[in-house]
């Protein structure tokens, strides 16, 4: 891979990798365009980051995965009281 295909921190000055650099003497319209293409790249970003960190979407993608969760730590809750239980039958 070359640093003009894979992504990385941009410099100060610089462009992310990927994206043509605006032609010298750019028009308004031009600057407006790209501005509007890094404002929507922006929001992608945003929408991809909180629905990673937001727990309704993720138990919509990986309801197997979140039943097994479940089922495991009501299972272990379970046991704990069945323990709980025994013990106080056989102190009383």
């Amino acid at each position: 891979m070359t640093s003009e295909t894979t992504p990385s921190i941009s410099r100060q000055g610089q462009r992310p990798a990927g994206r043509p650099p605006l032609p010298p003497g750019a028009g308004i319209n031009q600057m407006k365009l790209d501005l509007e293409v890094t404002r929507d790249e922006l929001a992608s970003t945003l929408d991809d980051l909180f629905a990673t960190f937001n727990l309704r979407v993720q138990i919509r993608s990986h309801p197997a995965l979140f039943a097994g969760v479940f089922l495991g730590l009501a299972g272990a809750a379970a046991g704990i009281a069945t323990l709980l239980l025994r013990r106080r039958g056989r102190a009383g």
